[in-house]
């Protein structure tokens, strides 16, 4: 047992702590400059027993720092809005923008932590939390993020002793809350869970620290020497990186990749009256299900990627005609702006997704780091190639918290999209529709045609998979998108 092993009899005395904390602090202060300066944004997480001093800590790791550089973000039990989206949505809304530092007393680990003692979590689940725990974790050391994880051990004795204190201080009684006394009551429970914790998520991109708590002083010297070295090599490692590369613009389909556009019957179409009718039969049917989706308290996604000028914004309108504006959002989304930036990729997608009980629409999404950041070369070769992976386990952990995820590529011949460019170019009313980016985009047509084919093929999974449709005939287009939309919450419900 790793904890067991641990020396809680470690100590430090006040002369020798007085003078490695000043020493530390100085350089925290200097390194936060350096973060601050090099745009290396900083996540640090405080896990430990109740009682543990982990908010001495805090308080020490930031007396001698920059309050513009930093965020505290005690993490509380989740609000009913919060219990709304999948649990880690609240931490990434926190995630620090490059340069910042976020400091979290506790934090995502409370998951398969006190939940998991207090039975607030299924045991079943408790492995599939930990994996999308290693992978959001990774997902932020990739993108640059230095991850710093304690965890401050307490023996029993030492525990009970400090809630004691506490409880009978009167300044400081409000701090002990029921699940404190619990921890202690069932010690040697919270140490097994906390020992399955670590193992699991101790990885190579974010390992433990393991604290001896029982002499405050030592682990406070402990845990900020450990911060500092963190931090020194985070930066150091950033000095003696590569300079990046832009994406591969020159690859084509492995032989074992099906041209899945090249699939699709183009000709498919709907007479005038056969569209009206149709059109009407699955508007009714979608409005029957919102009803369903508001008493499920069912979450809907549903994602818009296709070729400029293939009906993307005509088949949304139709989509929400009938719908309740109250029960629906529609979020396009453009090139990413300066704060979007200093963040990871996905965090500006995980703050838009609908809560449960209402569909979200996205006229662009998550995939542009696949498609358009890929052929222009905003994303190194290295990003776009692991986005795959990382767009999956994110729709993986949408639909594990119950999301219909509905993804729709509108398909049409460059024929077609050259004839609606002419219109637009010569309609006074369309013409703002096109931009010399779409001429741009169209003059690259067979480099996307082959990033489509992949990010359809790597990205479509069963619980999300995608949908190619047919769009030269808007009408087409325009049922068969509600009616795949209507289909997938159905077969959700039922």
């Amino acid at each position: 047992m790793m904890l067991d092993n641990l020396d809680l009899k470690l100590e430090l005395d006040k002369k020798d702590y007085e003078l490695q904390i000043e020493t530390l602090m100085q350089q925290l202060r200097s390194l936060q400059k350096t973060c601050w300066e090099q745009k290396l944004p900083v996540v640090v997480v405080l896990e430990g027993w109740a009682a543990a001093g982990k908010g001495a800590l805090v308080k020490q790791m930031v007396n001698y720092m920059d309050p513009r550089g930093f965020h505290v973000y005690p993490v509380w039990p989740p609000t009913e809005q919060e219990q709304k989206y999948p649990f880690l949505w609240r931490f990434w809304q926190k995630m620090p923008v490059k340069g910042s530092i976020s400091f979290f007393y506790h934090s995502w680990y409370t998951r398969v932590l006190e939940d998991r003692l207090f039975g607030r979590v299924k045991a079943a689940d408790v492995p599939l939390v930990m994996q999308q725990i290693n992978a959001f974790e990774r997902q932020l050391v990739d993108d640059g993020v230095a991850v710093v994880k304690f965890w401050i051990h307490l023996s029993r004795r030492e525990l009970k002793d400090r809630l004691k204190s506490y409880a009978s201080d009167r300044l400081l009684s409000w701090r002990v809350r029921p699940e404190d006394w619990q921890q202690a009551e069932d010690y040697q429970r919270y140490t097994s869970i906390a020992e399955d914790m670590l193992l699991q998520t101790s990885t190579g991109h974010s390992p433990w620290t393991l604290v001896e708590g029982n002499d405050q002083k030592w682990a406070q010297v402990k845990v900020l020497t450990k911060l500092a070295t963190v931090l020194t090599t985070a930066i150091d490692n950033l000095s003696h990186q590569p300079p990046e590369t832009s994406s591969s613009l020159q690859e084509h389909l492995y032989p074992t990749e099906p041209d899945l556009l090249a699939q699709v019957d183009l000709n498919l179409s709907l007479s005038k009256d056969e569209y009206k009718k149709q059109l009407q039969k699955q508007q009714l049917k979608l409005l029957k299900l919102q009803m369903k989706i508001h008493q499920h308290q069912l979450p809907v996604l549903v994602l818009f990627e296709g070729w400029d000028a293939a009906g993307k914004g005509g088949a949304i309108k139709r989509l929400t005609d009938v719908l309740d504006p109250r029960s629906y959002q529609v979020h396009t989304f453009s090139a990413p702006t300066d704060e979007e930036k200093a963040h990871h990729y996905l965090w500006r997608f995980w703050r838009k997704l609908p809560p449960a009980g209402t569909i979200g629409i996205c006229d662009r999404s998550w995939y542009g780091r696949v498609l358009v950041e890929r052929i222009e070369g905003f994303a190194t070769e290295t990003e776009w190639r692991r986005a795959y992976r990382e767009i999956n386990e994110f729709e993986a952990q949408l639909t594990t918290s119950g999301y219909v995820i509905v993804k729709i590529w509108l398909h049409i011949s460059s024929e077609v999209q050259l004839q609606r460019f002419q219109e637009r170019e010569n309609n006074e009313f369309k013409e703002y529709k096109l931009t010399p980016e779409d001429w741009r985009n169209r003059e690259q047509w067979n480099l996307y045609e082959v990033a489509v084919n992949q990010a359809i093929e790597r990205t479509s999974t069963p619980n999300a998979p995608w949908t190619i449709i047919p769009a030269n005939d808007k009408s087409y287009a325009r049922v068969k998108v509600i009616e795949t939309v209507t289909e997938a919450i159905k077969a959700r419900l039922d």
